[in-house]
């Protein structure tokens, strides 16, 4: 239970600095005393399911949005998968997906040209 209230702090902390919130105000908005988002984000207190609820609203997502922790996956992990997708790929889509990441690495080329 101690991972899952890190976990979950850790993503009310990144929906929240998404929003651009402090945790002052998003605890007025969410009905806590004060800190009580700081306990929250380091994983020491877990919301009651009325404030997930009320916090999902603030945050524009699920409730169970708030328990997605694999949408941030670590760099290894993710060479690791596309590995393992590319020894299963066929020679035209390792074609395509390679010409794919040449073109977005073009385009952020001149992105940063302005």
């Amino acid at each position: 239970m101690d991972s899952c209230r890190k976990m979950l702090g850790k993503r009310i902390k990144e929906l929240r600095k998404s929003k651009n919130l402090t945790q002052e105000k998003l605890s007025e908005l969410v009905g806590f005393e004060p800190n009580h988002i700081t306990k929250i984000e380091a994983g020491k207190h877990f919301p009651q399911p009325e404030k997930l609820e009320i916090l999902a609203k603030i945050f524009d997502v699920q409730v169970k949005d708030l328990f997605d922790y694999e949408h941030k996956i670590s760099k290894q992990t993710l060479k690791q998968k596309i590995i393992e997708w590319l020894d299963d790929a066929q020679s035209a889509e390792i074609e395509y997906v390679y010409k794919m990441i040449n073109s977005l690495k073009e385009l952020k080329r001149e992105i940063r040209r302005g």
